[in-house]
């Protein structure tokens, strides 16, 4: 259980877990002020307590506080003004889903907070037009399973996935049509693999006229892609996922923890 300690001071932080180890405790902090915004608890035009009234009151340090805050404000549901205070300007948060992650288990709190609906599933011979990253297997027939993720309260999809399952894995069951845990979670329960390194790319391009069919957006809205390669402890790659997501409904989280000190730091 997290202390209590100087309402002022960084004793806990954005990153600590959240009680019973569900996550950073700010994400709790943030859905426990977006549930009282949404149910009148501080209607539309009123102001939240302050930084230091909201630190007192869950017995956090300002740092928890403010990534908290920061998080309700990407989703719309306030604003910061200098000396005018935080001001609630909606009771709904706007359509879009953020990814916060720090390590391999996130991915798949991702994937158990939202359900991808299988599109297409077939196998397909890698060729000379397949991702960079498949190249090395051109000629094997590996498992295409293509579809759209929405999160639990989404009423539109949150991205278009697409992923790429080694042929020793591609008798996969439960992925046929609704997921509702991550491909790669699937075949480390019926394999008896374990995923230990995820490589990732991102990049930023427009939809295609395809994919932004199955996105309910039109074509060449901008759109944020996420290349990610799963391998195994000795390097093998047992899945590559491509993520496409619209740019108005996604954002991505990163937090960098410094795990050296430098001479200067040392000294």
């Amino acid at each position: 259980m997290e202390r209590n300690g100087p309402v002022d001071g960084d004793a806990d932080s954005g990153g600590a877990q959240a009680f019973g180890g569900m996550g950073p405790r700010y994400q709790a902090l943030a859905r426990s002020l977006r549930t009282e915004i949404e149910n009148g608890t501080y209607p539309v035009g009123s102001k939240l307590p302050t930084e230091m009234e909201l630190c007192r009151q869950f017995g956090a340090s300002r740092h928890t506080v403010r990534a908290a805050i920061e998080r309700l404000v990407r989703l719309g549901l306030i604003t910061r003004t200098p000396r005018i205070g935080t001001v609630v300007t909606a009771s709904r948060a706007r359509q879009g889903y953020e990814l916060a992650v720090g390590k391999v288990g996130d991915l798949l709190q991702y994937a158990a907070t939202t359900r991808m609906r299988v599109v297409s599933r077939q196998l397909c011979e890698i060729d000379e037009d397949a991702d960079p990253a498949l190249h090395p297997f051109i000629g094997q027939h590996w498992l295409l399973i293509r579809g759209v993720r929405t999160g639990v309260a989404a009423a539109a999809p949150i991205c278009y996935n697409e992923v790429w399952v080694h042929p020793d894995f591609r008798g996969v069951r439960g992925a046929e049509q609704d997921i509702e845990a991550s491909v790669f979670h699937l075949i480390e329960q019926q394999f008896n693999v374990a995923i230990a390194r995820i490589e990732q790319v991102i990049h930023a391009a427009a939809l295609p006229a395809d994919i932004a069919q199955l996105l309910q957006v039109p074509a060449d809205t901008a759109g944020l892609w996420i290349n990610r390669q799963y391998r195994d402890a000795g390097g093998r790659l047992i899945e590559m996922a491509l993520s496409v997501h619209p740019a108005d409904r996604f954002s991505y989280r990163m937090v960098l923890d410094r795990a050296w000190r430098s001479a200067s730091e040392t000294g």
